[in-house]
């Protein structure tokens, strides 16, 4: 399956890894802090290159999730920055996986790895993934390929007009579109943010 928001960025470098935070705020760091275990506490990351749950590899942007359970996964910094999310295995966010920065996002696996996105709030925006909240930066694309399987399911409970869910949030189209996900039916929402 390929499914992609097509809006048009120029090409972006890849995020410094002090930019990349994982778990709702833990950010890498070059070198030495490069594989997170899940419930590593911030600043002293336990993993290795050969067992982790979150690896970032700043020379190629890379953020490899392998049986990765925890909060938010969030690209920052103040360039646009591209970032690929490689899944192996069963992985769950709870929370939103951003680029604030506006670069792609591209979700990928060769292995069928999972990835499911779930968040509930009473207010504001519930986002699954988004490229670009800031107005002063450029929406990029979000793309899933490969083997990848991503299931987002947001929820707001909040009762103002401006308090909504949205499973991709980028800047092309708005409609649901059936795709095939490998064996499975599976649909896409994608929303214009004009």
């Amino acid at each position: 399956m390929l499914l992609s928001l097509l809006p048009t960025t120029a090409l972006a470098a890849s995020p410094d890894a002090s930019n990349v935070f994982v778990d709702g705020g833990k950010n890498f760091y070059n070198p030495g802090r490069l594989y997170y275990k899940n419930n590593d506490p911030e600043n002293a990351f336990t993993g290795t290159s050969t067992d982790f749950n979150a690896a970032y590899d700043p020379a190629t942007g890379t953020l490899t999730l392998k049986d990765y359970n925890g909060k938010g996964i969030t690209v920052g910094g103040v360039e646009c920055s591209d970032i690929t999310v490689v899944l192996k295995g069963t992985n769950t966010i709870n929370g939103s996986l951003t680029n604030d920065v506006g670069g792609d996002i591209t979700i990928t696996s060769e292995s069928g790895g999972t990835l499911s996105i779930t968040n509930t709030l009473s207010g504001g925006k519930a986002i699954g993934i988004e490229t670009g909240l800031s107005a002063s930066y450029t929406t990029g694309n979000v793309t899933i390929k490969g083997d990848a399987k991503v299931t987002i399911n947001m929820t707001n409970n909040g009762m103002s007009t401006y308090e909504k869910a949205y499973g991709i949030y980028a800047k092309k189209h708005h409609h649901l579109r059936k795709c095939f996900c490998g064996h499975h039916l599976c649909y896409a929402e994608q929303y214009d943010r004009r």
